[in-house]
């Protein structure tokens, strides 16, 4: 008993050190509306100004976790690409207050539905979408529309840029408009059932259902097409060559946050990848790529790409270890948690600042220094992996299929 009283006596002193001096730096983020951003939006401070899709939408989920009034942030982030959104649908994934479009990000990620789910129920408030609501619908469907596999139903990425994990092994140096990436289609399966959800609060039932129906056929596909029986794991596929992508990457782990897999394929998953130090398990958190993948590495770059062949990124450790807490590992989150945690408060106590990664085999932050981004989440996650609560949302209704 007297171990158990220590040890949370050091997680409650660890949970209130990350919410003070991570979250405390919530405010660098936000900026005023200026030039092509005509609301007041937010960026991942450091050597970034720009409108990023990602980015903005993960701190959004942090700052609703912290006060429900700042879904404004979330609210302007759809309003804000919403205004760049072509009559097709096509919307860019970055936008630059003094230039506009980012031409590099083909198509935003699948995340505008449920950037209004989350703004909406934080703010108490759906009607602010009723006037956009069309152009919304654009947006979300346009990848379906554009960029999908009509002999799996799967959705693809434009290329791994667009898809923010920018060297992914499974997207890099690959056909445009290729790959069904494991992550798009489990992001876009989560932007249905938002989109459904919003429909049905502001009166239109019928779009409800469609979206709804989308939601579940996208995730029949996935685990049909995307899930392999005797590797036990989720892969990328590419659309071109008829085939799945066989590494061991971040992206195979976004259909456990979507919650796409069964409890039993979930169990086998998790235990030989997740959780297996020669793979995807170190001692600062969960990789980005497998230790025993050929391109395994944890070089500090930055241009032409971030590097996600190895180091650990913070947002996606947020990602799994929600994972993790739903699939039943309520210790291996926790683990994580705090990893990743003091591996942020380190580099704070060290460096006076935090980093976008870290060196998956020593801790080393690596590339944008002063990077406050999506790593603010942070700050909640050794709360949130000892509750079990998702703060954004505790009702957790995107996960109801």
């Amino acid at each position: 008993m007297r171990n158990d009283r220590v040890e949370n006596k050091t997680l409650d002193a660890l949970a209130a050190a990350a919410k003070s001096e991570i979250g405390g730096l919530r405010t660098h983020v936000l900026r005023k509306a200026n030039g092509a951003l005509p609301y007041d939006y937010i960026v991942p401070n450091g050597v970034y100004e720009e409108l990023w899709d990602w980015d903005a939408f993960f701190v959004g989920l942090h700052l609703i976790s912290e006060n429900t009034s700042d879904g404004i942030y979330l609210k302007n982030w759809c309003l804000n690409f919403l205004h760049h959104t072509e009559p097709d649908g096509q919307t860019p994934g970055g936008i630059r207050p003094w230039a506009g479009r980012d031409a590099r990000l083909y198509h935003i990620k699948p995340l505008m539905g449920q950037a209004a789910y989350y703004a909406s129920i934080a703010l108490g408030d759906f009607d602010w979408i009723k006037p956009v609501w069309e152009k919304m619908q654009s947006c979300v469907t346009y990848r379906e529309r554009k960029m999908s596999d009509p002999e799996t139903g799967l959705v693809k990425w434009w290329d791994s840029l667009e898809s923010g994990a920018d060297n992914n092994p499974a997207l890099v140096r690959r056909y445009h408009n290729s790959i069904a990436g494991a992550d798009v289609n489990a992001f876009q399966v989560l932007d249905y059932r938002a989109m459904a959800f919003v429909a049905e609060k502001i009166g239109k039932r019928e779009d409800a259902e469609a979206f709804r129906d989308r939601a579940r056929c996208l995730g029949k596909a996935i685990n049909a097409f995307l899930w392999d029986p005797d590797d036990l794991t989720f892969y990328s596929y590419d659309a071109v060559e008829k085939t799945r992508l066989r590494c061991i990457t971040y992206s195979n782990q976004v259909p456990l946050w979507a919650r796409l897999a069964s409890p039993e394929k979930a169990r086998m998953m998790i235990e030989r990848y997740v959780l297996n130090p020669r793979k995807l398990w170190s001692n600062y958190g969960i990789r980005s790529l497998a230790a025993d993948e050929p391109l395994y590495n944890n070089e500090n770059v930055i241009k032409p790409y971030s590097n996600w062949q190895g180091p650990i990124w913070p947002h996606a450790n947020w990602m799994f270890m929600h994972a993790l807490v739903h699939y039943g590992y309520p210790d291996a989150a926790l683990e994580a948690a705090e990893r990743v945690t003091r591996l942020c408060l380190d580099d704070l106590a060290r460096n006076g600042m935090m980093h976008e990664n870290y060196h998956a085999e020593t801790g080393v932050p690596l590339a944008a220094p002063n990077f406050i981004s999506w790593n603010l989440l942070v700050a909640q996650m050794v709360e949130e992996a000892r509750s079990g609560i998702f703060k954004p949302d505790p009702g957790q209704s995107l996960w109801r299929d």
